[in-house]
């Protein structure tokens, strides 16, 4: 049996099974299992494979390849072989799922737990000629030999019976001297070797202990060197068989050698998953603490959104958000650059900012927007960590310079990684699974877990730095509420279930301070938004009133009235006068000045509060000029002029085309969202698409043991070029548009060269397809005949 005979072997469900495992070898859709045999042993798709391997699971594949072939075990080893080899006690998990994903396989399926095992084809040139650090096999070495050398090396190695064999010149059915296969059998054995070198000359048995672990290739002597110790030890060696010439230069160790000399070990030492020993802090701690970052994630991302709401921020001509907009917008957060940066990216992953594509673009809120503010604090929360577990930006990049020197910004296009969401579902299952670790604990696990693509050590701290930001980790431990998002469950209860409760009362005291001893409710956070300004958040928050944060919750439409009963009614020892005479007084002096549209005008009741804006200098921008004693007129909007006189100290307010005040809030910027960059939905919503992926893989699997039968398909040649038919592409493309929802599509260039876009199918009709490139933002029609692959 061979690989193509042993998938058919594995029936439609075995084979639905390898797809859902393995889905790159499902798109495009290969048209019979020979097709399917020849793209799994593809270099592609078995990199790709191996690089979800840990370091235990590779070491088992590695020990059956360097096994394999060996004159030991001619029909291949089995489990318990590769165990030995390894040095583990049991390796049966290891081995499931290397046949699981059809890396080994059996002659047999389901494989008994006895059989041998063979390496899938294509291997040996992902892992490369000398697996575990051993040299080709002695069968391949002495086939290099011509038929006068193998029959002095049976002279010279003592086999047995050698003369009659020698004399004999038999071949095998495969047309091999029978000496090459007796001649590995004798070599091959530790006991051979051991009584060669019992008789070798001084240094042979160091010059094979260099080469033992690895690498097994040396430096030959030079044809015509000065004899010397060495040189005559690799001489008796190449004599004897325990050596043979890899080329002209370089001598090379068996592989049957290299294994009798590591006491038929392939590894030293078995690797087995780092044991640490976690922090254990305490669950409620954990998830205080998460919910606090939480809270203050929801907070900053509330404050960017209104920021942006007031004045959207230009982009840079590259893209994304400059660095001075970054720093102005930290400042106004009251963060660090690195965490506004956090907060941008995080909140157009969500859909809740994106550019509006204007000619000078520029960043503002979506009209997804609005209902994310209206949603409980969990559901807010949710959206901003489903969004950043699923981003696939580099956060942490931003501030650092690109090979041309310049800085990276905040949603700069080059900061996308395909990778980023891999590693944070990584990272965070680790802290799931093994508790309470640091930074480079977790990187020391996710090494092993992927030691052929282990993550950046950089990249794992921003990750966690990042987890911890959003309240997704708390104290060093994953949240309850982070391992429902992990889960894909609902994390929007988990954490309104780990908030504290709220507070309705606020302690005012004569420093014109105040503190809340907890979590203000949302009618007085929304007062202390609106009347004053946060100095700490910590356990307790604190806040100060001032005279421009009183006049702010005037501008608003609040009397000093109604702003001093909204603070008695949450003041639990009342207002303190101090703060009763700032808000009197800033009442007094609020709207005696009346700002209008003239363009604009400013009025007053008493011309003396008028006098000396016309001729100062410092106004001279506004374009004022006198229409009457008591009224000015003004060449700039209402709102800037407005804004130009508070500055002045005056509290002026603006009135409409009736001489009724007008409340100054503004009407918050909105734009509609990108179509592909919408917040991420809840799982629940895409629960079914497991399911329906499951059911078009195993129609597939159905499908090509139908084709096979069809064609009767019985041979074990792996044809790579095979062609694959487009039915299923243009089934998944047709659903996708249905469904209004993006895939990956990759396609063919005339010139040959392939290119990976993400867009939405429009339209699939006979012979091509149109799709909306949502990264370019235009309508493209592909020819179906140019689709590599369509992936979800």
């Amino acid at each position: 049996m061979g690989f193509t005979q042993h998938l058919r072997a594995r029936g439609e469900d075995g084979l639905a099974a390898l797809l859902v495992l393995r889905p790159e070898l499902a798109a495009p859709p290969p048209s019979s299992v020979r097709a399917l045999a020849a793209r799994a042993s593809g270099r592609a798709a078995t990199e790709r494979v191996l690089a979800g391997l840990d370091a235990l699971t590779l070491q088992t594949l590695e020990a059956t390849l360097a096994l394999a072939g060996t004159a030991a075990f001619p029909a291949g080893p089995r489990a318990a072989d590769v165990a030995r080899a390894v040095g583990a006690d049991d390796l049966a998990p290891a081995v499931a799922r290397l046949l699981d994903l059809a890396l080994l396989w059996t002659d047999e399926w389901p494989a008994p737990a006895d059989a041998p095992l063979h390496p899938a084809p294509g291997l040996d040139d992902v892992l490369g000629p000398y697996p575990a650090g051993l040299g080709p096999t002695l069968a391949t070495t002495l086939r290099r030999r011509t038929p006068q050398a193998l029959e002095r090396l049976a002279v010279d190695s003592a086999l047995p019976d050698a003369e009659a064999l020698v004399a004999a010149r038999g071949t095998t059915a495969d047309g091999e001297p029978a000496l090459v296969g007796a001649l590995a059998a004798h070599l091959g054995d530790p006991a051979t070797t051991e009584r060669l070198l019992a008789d070798a000359p001084p240094g042979a048995r160091r010059v094979l202990e260099a080469l033992a672990w690895g690498p097994p290739v040396g430096q030959a002597p030079r044809p015509g060197a000065s004899p010397s110790p060495a040189r005559t030890a690799v001489q008796w060696l190449l004599r004897h068989g325990l050596l043979a010439m890899s080329d002209a230069q370089h001598a090379v160790l068996p592989r049957e050698v290299g294994l009798a000399l590591r006491g038929g070990r392939t590894h030293r030492a078995p690797a087995l998953p780092p044991a640490h020993d976690p922090a254990t802090p305490e669950p409620a701690a954990v998830d205080a603490d998460g919910a606090r970052h939480a809270e203050e994630a929801v907070r900053l991302a509330t404050a960017l959104v209104a920021a942006w709401g007031e004045q959207p921020a230009a982009q840079v001509r590259s893209g994304g958000l400059g660095v001075r907009e970054l720093h102005r917008l930290a400042a106004r957060l009251g963060v660090t650059d690195q965490a506004a940066a956090v907060v941008v990216e995080v909140a157009e992953a969500a859909g809740l900012v994106a550019d509006d594509g204007a000619e000078q673009p520029a960043l503002a809120p979506t009209t997804d927007a609005d209902p994310w503010l209206a949603a409980p604090l969990g559901e807010r929360w949710q959206t901003l960590a489903r969004a950043w577990l699923a981003s696939d930006r580099a956060t942490w990049l931003v501030g650092s310079r690109d090979e041309g020197g310049t800085a990276r910004g905040a949603l700069d296009p080059e900061l996308r990684r395909p990778w980023v969401p891999r590693l944070r579902a990584a990272a965070l299952d680790v802290l799931a699974t093994q508790g309470a670790l640091t930074a480079e604990q977790v990187l020391d696990v996710l090494r092993w877990r992927t030691p052929r693509t282990p993550p950046a050590a950089h990249a794992v701290t921003a990750v966690l730095e990042e987890a911890t930001l959003l309240g997704v980790v708390g104290a060093g431990a994953l949240t309850t509420a982070g391992r429902a998002l992990l889960a894909g469950e609902d994390a929007a209860a988990a954490l309104e279930a780990q908030l504290p409760a709220t507070v309705g009362e606020v302690l005012l005291q004569g420093d014109l301070t105040g503190v809340v001893p907890g979590r203000p409710d949302p009618d007085l956070a929304e007062l202390l938004d609106l009347a004053a300004d946060v100095e700490s958040r910590s356990s307790a928050l604190t806040v100060r009133f001032t005279e421009a944060s009183v006049r702010r919750a005037l501008d608003a439409g609040l009397t000093a009235e109604d702003l001093l009963a909204r603070l008695a009614r949450h003041a639990r020892t009342g207002v303190p006068q101090p703060l009763e005479y700032l808000v009197a007084d800033v009442g007094r002096r609020h709207g005696l000045l009346r700002v209008g549209t003239a363009t604009s005008y400013v009025r007053a009741e008493d011309p003396a509060l008028l006098a000396g804006l016309v001729g100062d200098r410092g106004l001279a921008h506004l374009g004022l000029f006198a229409l009457a004693p008591t009224v000015l007129a003004a060449q700039v909007p209402a709102t800037a002029l407005a804004d130009a006189l508070r500055e002045r100290g005056l509290g002026p307010l603006l009135e409409g085309p009736d001489g009724q005040v007008v409340v100054a809030g503004r009407t918050p910027h909105r734009i509609r969202p990108r179509r592909g960059r919408r917040a991420a939905e809840p799982a629940a919503r895409n629960a079914g698409e497991p399911e329906a992926r499951e059911g078009r893989l195993r129609k597939l699997a159905s499908d090509l043991l139908v084709a096979d039968r069809r064609r009767g398909d019985v041979d074990d040649d792996l044809d790579p070029n095979d062609p694959a038919g487009p039915s299923l592409a243009l089934g998944l493309l047709r659903e996708a548009a249905e469904e209004h929802r993006p895939v990956w599509l990759q396609v063919v260039g005339p010139d040959g060269t392939a290119s990976r876009r993400r867009v939405r199918p429009l339209r699939v009709d006979a012979g091509r397809v149109r799709v909306l490139d949502l990264d370019r933002e235009a309508e493209l029609t592909v020819a179906v005949h140019r689709i590599v692959d369509v992936t979800p």
